[in-house]
């Protein structure tokens, strides 16, 4: 597997809507080596969309990455993920679906404590119903299974991302118009009341843990081939400030943050000092990424020009209040 000389980082600026719901906008640590490449690098490419687009701007950079033609809600993850070329594929994901007064909120698994033989069992059960019409499962991962079938072929839903601690009935948006949307709206409700009354549930009660009792469908597609193999990519998305940030878990997210300064962005930089190849580092946010290029043996990038105000602070003898250095890529995602 090459080493990524791209990083793609999911969540690198807080949810928006922490702020709008008056939780706050949790600071940045300092994360001093994410300034110094920022100071060294130059801006490479961005993207501004909508935070209510199917495909999160992590997935929306991955795929530019890739070389893929990028359609919302469209990417065929689980097929890329599993190496399949030419078959409809997709993930469906065990969740908690929480019915509220008047809305229905998704709890993804990574927050359930679902153990790998829970995740079996319910498979196991399910697999039959999926089998006629067609479906395929696998047990791809605890989390997440991988089904294969020609009703993934053109299906287009929100990212699990997208729907994660957060009502779900926005994200069913003209779900309803296309052409597999009758079978699989159907799986989806054989499930919920298969798993009701599963055993898996029952001992997941008895233990005080959330019940499993619905699927997301995502990643769904068919890959043609196109583009570098997951084992073949030279980048890589982190997705390590993905739960705390979705949770809105805004002290989870900023100490995530500081880890990966030093853990991975640290020895990144240094590795790149040493080799003298080029590295992309792409923040994103719900709205948008942006991309920066750093190239080691270039010349810094020259510093920003100075706005009047500088001037006037200067000339009065008062420092400049100081501005956080990430402030700017910041407040665009």
């Amino acid at each position: 597997m090459p080493e990524a000389r791209h990083l793609i980082i999911a969540y690198a600026a807080p949810l928006a809507a922490d702020a709008a719901a008056g939780t706050g906008t949790p600071p940045l640590p300092p994360l001093p080596t994410l300034q110094r490449w920022l100071a060294r690098a130059t801006p490479h490419a961005q993207h501004a969309g909508s935070p209510w687009s199917l495909t999160p701007p992590h997935e929306h950079a991955l795929a530019r990455a890739l070389g893929w033609a990028v359609a919302d809600g469209q990417l065929p993850w689980a097929a890329w993920h599993a190496g399949v070329v030419g078959v409809g594929c997709a993930w469906l994901w065990p969740c908690a679906w929480q019915a509220g007064i008047d809305q229905i909120t998704i709890v993804p698994p990574h927050a359930l404590d679902l153990r790998a033989e829970e995740s079996a069992a319910l498979r196991d059960a399910f697999a039959p119903y999926a089998a006629s019409d067609g479906i395929e499962l696998h047990g791809d991962d605890p989390l997440r299974w991988l089904a294969r079938g020609v009703l993934f072929d053109d299906w287009t839903s929100a990212s699990l991302d997208r729907v994660a601690h957060r009502r779900a009935d926005g994200w069913w948006r003209d779900a309803g118009h296309q052409p597999a949307a009758r079978t699989l709206l159907r799986l989806l409700n054989e499930a919920q009341m298969l798993f009701h009354d599963h055993p898996v549930n029952a001992a997941r009660a008895a233990r005080g843990a959330l019940p499993v009792n619905g699927l997301w469908i995502a990643g769904a597609g068919r890959w043609d081939g196109h583009g570098p193999t997951p084992a073949q990519a030279g980048v890589r998305l982190v997705e390590d400030l993905s739960a705390p940030a979705t949770q809105g878990d805004g002290a989870g997210w900023a100490a995530a943050w500081a880890r990966l300064d030093e853990t991975l962005l640290a020895p990144w930089l240094a590795a790149a000092d040493a080799d003298g190849q080029p590295r992309w580092l792409t923040l994103c946010g719900e709205r948008g990424w942006r991309s920066w290029r750093l190239d080691p043996g270039a010349d810094p990038p020259p510093p920003p020009r100075r706005h009047w105000r500088d001037l006037w602070h200067r000339l009065r003898g008062r420092p400049r209040p100081a501005m956080p250095p990430t402030l700017d890529w910041w407040s665009s995602l």
